[in-house]
C-alpha cells in the first residue's frame, strides 16, 4: 500500500496524499491501518449512567434459536483462552459475559458437556441445526455465561460497547495463541514454507491433518464467523485439498453444511465444533479454522505472506482491533 502511495504521488504531484489514500481505500474497499473499531466516542456514559440490569439479546445463524439474558449492572467482557474453550468455539478465545441465569432448557438447545481451565466441568449450549454458540453454564458455580459473538449488535448500548473496548477479563492468559498475533515475514529471499498441522474438534471425534499453503491468514469478523464461534472472529489459514484428510470422523458425526451460497463448513455433530470453510470457486483449497489446530503445535512465522482483517465493517462495536498495523478489509479478502 506505501508503495503505491509513493507511485500515485510521484505521477500525480497535483493531488495531496490525503486524496490519494482516500481513493484507494474506497478503491480496494479496505480501511486505514490505524482503523480499530466503528465506535469512537459517545456521549453516553457507561454502567454509571444505567440502573438495573441489561437485557442482551442473542440469537443463531438459521434463526430456529432465539434466548434473552440479563446482564448485572458492572458486568464486563471474558476473554477465556484455555484450549477447551478455543477448540469448542474454533477461534483464538471464547468471548463471554456472565448473564443472570436464563431457562436454558425452555430454549431448546443442543447441550455439550466440557470443560474450561477456569471453570471447570461446564455444559455449553448452541443450536442444533447450525450449531451457532449461544451459551455456557458453570456447574459447580451455577454461573452462566453468553457467548458474545452471537449477541444481537443493537442490544448492546453505544456506551457500554465503548467501556468494554478497554474494560474485560482476560482467563488463562498463558494458552493464548501465537497466530492471533501473527505479522507476515520480512524476510526477502527466503522460500516460503508449508507446514504439516493437526486439528480436531472439542470432542476429539473428528480431527484432520493438513498441509498448510504458505501463507495467508485471514482474521473473519463477519456475522457468521461470529455467530457459528460465538466469539469476535474466526481466522482461517488455506490448505492443499489434496492433502488434507480427516484422520478419525464417523459419517453420522462429520457434517458439511452448506452456510452461504458460495462456501460449505464441515461440523462435527456432536460437539458443534466448526471445523472448515470450503468454497466453490475453489475446489483444490480448503481453510481449516486455526481454532481448532493442536495446541502444540507451533505454526512458523516464515510462513506468512499475508496476514489481514476481513470484514471488519461488520465487526461487533464492543471490540477494539488489536493495534497491529495489518490491512483491514471491509468485506472479505
Amino acid at each position: 500500500m506505501e508503495a503505491l502511495v509513493r507511485d500515485l504521488l510521484a505521477a500525480n504531484p497535483t493531488v495531496s496524499e490525503e486524496q490519494i489514500r482516500q481513493f484507494l481505500q474506497q478503491r480496494f474497499r479496505e480501511y486505514d491501518t490505524s482503523f480499530r473499531s466503528p465506535l469512537t466516542e459517545t456521549t453516553e456514559s457507561g454502567w454509571e449512567g444505567r440502573s438495573g440490569s441489561l437485557p442482551v439479546a442473542a440469537r443463531c445463524h438459521c434463526g430456529r434459536c432465539k434466548i434473552q439474558f440479563q446482564v448485572a449492572r458492572g458486568e464486563k467482557p471474558i476473554r477465556c483462552h484455555c484450549p477447551s474453550c478455543r477448540h469448542f468455539h474454533s477461534s483464538s478465545f471464547a468471548a463471554y459475559l456472565s448473564v443472570e441465569s436464563p431457562d436454558w432448557r425452555a430454549a431448546g438447545l443442543q447441550v455439550h458437556p466440557d470443560s474450561c481451565k477456569v471453570l471447570g466441568q461446564v455444559k455449553r449450549f448452541m443450536c442444533g441445526h447450525c450449531y451457532t454458540k449461544l451459551g455456557t453454564e458453570a456447574i459447580d458455580s451455577g454461573r452462566s455465561y453468553c457467548c458474545l459473538g452471537s449477541v444481537d449488535d443493537e442490544s448492546i448500548p453505544d456506551s457500554l460497547a465503548l467501556e468494554w473496548q478497554s474494560s474485560f477479563e482476560d482467563w488463562h492468559q498463558t494458552s493464548a495463541v501465537r497466530w492471533w498475533h501473527a505479522q507476515p515475514s520480512a524476510l526477502c529471499g527466503v522460500s516460503r514454507r508449508t507446514g504439516l498441522v493437526k486439528g480436531a474438534c472439542a470432542c476429539g471425534s473428528c480431527s484432520f491433518e493438513a498441509l498448510l499453503l504458505p501463507g495467508e491468514l485471514q482474521h473473519c469478523y463477519c456475522k457468521l464467523c461470529r455467530r457459528l464461534s460465538g466469539s469476535v472472529a474466526q481466522t482461517w489459514v488455506p490448505a492443499s485439498l489434496e492433502r488434507f484428510t480427516w484422520r478419525s470422523s464417523e459419517p453420522s458425526t462429520l457434517a458439511l453444511l452448506r452456510t452461504t451460497g458460495h462456501g460449505q463448513r464441515h461440523f462435527c455433530r456432536s460437539c458443534g465444533s466448526c471445523l472448515t470453510i470450503v468454497y466453490d470457486s475453489q475446489p483444490d483449497c480448503i481453510w481449516p479454522a486455526a481454532g481448532t489446530l493442536e495446541d502444540t503445535q507451533v505454526v512458523d512465522q516464515a510462513m506468512w505472506y499475508r496476514v489481514i482483517h476481513i470484514c471488519c465493517s461488520m465487526m461487533q462495536r464492543w471490540y477494539k482491533l488489536p493495534d497491529d498495523q495489518l490491512p483491514r478489509l471491509k468485506y472479505a479478502g
